[in-house]
């Protein structure tokens, strides 16, 4: 195996030469750990030219000592344990950019029945690169001082890096684990590789067993491809590779919708806000078709709220093409429904009179308050009760049509508008 030391010491951002060096530093005092090596994504992306991202490293023995042995040497918080043997270090007290590193044993897995979690063993390094995804992903580069820099690659990881391919290793990876199929489309289309002729064919006869992953498995597999830049390519790649359609049947995304978001990301002005991008995709589905999105994701709100939004705006929306709508008019048909629903149809819709007042509504309409006060009203001899809310509301729905301007006004509006007994 080629040692990649020079790598290590040279491409790497200084940050992460920094964390590698100490691994280094903290393996020869930790007689419990038996070999450490950097392994997954940050050698993918050291070995592809890529930035890389969070640090996972894996750990032949005692994995929780050396993880607390790592913190202590890097003056951050004690590690936090999670499932699978793995042991979190919060580094936001050390850099001034975020990175966490997973510290793990080194393990190998096995699947009790399609779509649930594995159940894990400790085991050795090549055991547990070749239970990971794809081949890219299944490289590892020693960390402790023995073997500085040597690359384990088992399953050849490195040359489909240099073919720029995704690969998985096995027949039955996607059964093992649905999840992949989610990853698959993210590592291809964030790196630019192109699906392996076998791994495609393995998604397309695998697709069905997405019905085998809880909805909140599902939900948040899905909701990672909101972080990728490239979220209108991975949403055609979903869909040309069926899964949209195996999350529930019916789910799609417009072309309309696709070119949406190209052109909102050309502009950068994409909206990161998760109930922004749902409200967006699922605009094009019908009533049923989008509950049934719903549901599948398990009725959480951040999905329910624009989604219900986007029907109920649906069904009023029309009424906005009307000539003689006055603002307060038009308030009276948007302040229920969802900033995200509104947003999305907005970005969406084609020139029509209702995309202005669409826009007038987001800009200008919503933010139009009145000046007076409950306070201001009690003075001047309203009693406590409804009629104060109801009277600052008709103070608001006339600054929004120009009939008040000023404060003065608005009082003058509200004695008007009531017995003379009850002013003063």
């Amino acid at each position: 195996m080629p040692n990649l030391a020079q790598l290590l010491s040279t491409k790497a951002a200084p940050k992460y030469r920094y964390i590698f060096e100490v691994c280094r530093e903290v393996s020869k005092q930790t007689a419990e750990a038996d070999e450490v090596y950097a392994v997954g994504g940050v050698v993918r992306d050291l070995l592809a030219g890529k930035a890389a991202g969070d640090i996972d490293i894996s750990v032949v023995g005692d994995a929780e000592t050396f993880a607390h042995r790592m913190a202590s040497a890097l003056k951050a918080p004690p590690p936090q344990q999670s499932q699978f043997l793995t042991y979190k270090v919060n580094t936001d007290n050390v850099f001034s950019s975020r990175c966490s590193i997973d510290i793990a044993t080194a393990r190998s897995e096995t699947y009790v029945r399609p779509g649930a979690l594995p159940e894990v063993r400790a085991s050795n390094i090549k055991n547990d690169l070749l239970r990971r995804d794809f081949t890219v992903n299944s490289m590892a580069i020693c960390l402790d001082n023995n073997n500085w820099g040597l690359l384990v690659d088992p399953s050849n990881g490195f040359a489909d890096i240099m073919r720029k391919r995704l690969k998985v290793h096995h027949g039955k990876s996607f059964i093992d684990d649905p999840t992949r199929i989610f990853r698959a489309i993210r590592y291809s289309t964030r790196l630019g590789f192109a699906l392996h002729t076998n791994t495609k064919r393995l998604i397309g006869e695998s697709i069905n067993g997405i019905t085998n992953l809880s909805d909140d498995r599902a939900r948040h597999e899905f909701e990672l491809f909101f972080t990728e830049k490239n979220l209108s390519t991975l949403l055609r790649n979903s869909q040309s590779l069926g899964l949209l359609g195996a999350i529930t049947p019916g789910f799609r995304v417009s072309t309309q919708t696709l070119d949406t978001i190209d052109s909102l990301i050309d502009q950068q002005q994409l909206s990161g806000d998760i109930e922004d991008l749902v409200a967006l995709i699922t605009l094009g589905l019908t009533e049923d078709e989008a509950n049934r999105v719903v549901e599948r994701f398990g009725n959480h709100h951040h999905w329910r709220r624009p989604v219900e939004g986007n029907i109920s705006l649906g069904k009023r929306v029309s009424s906005l093409d009307k000539d003689d709508l006055q603002p307060s008019d038009i308030d009276d048909l948007l302040h229920a429904i969802p900033l995200s629903s509104i947003r999305a149809y907005n970005h969406n819709s084609p020139s029509l009179p209702r995309q202005n007042k669409l826009s007038e509504y987001l800009q200008t309409i919503r933010f139009i308050q009145p000046e007076i006060t409950g306070v201001d009203l009690l003075e001047i001899g309203l009693p406590e009760g409804p009629i104060v809310g109801q009277m600052i509301q008709a103070a608001r729905r006339a600054r929004m049509d120009g009939i008040v301007r000023t404060k003065n006004e608005e009082i003058e509006l509200v004695k008007k508008r009531l017995p003379n007994f009850l002013t003063r």
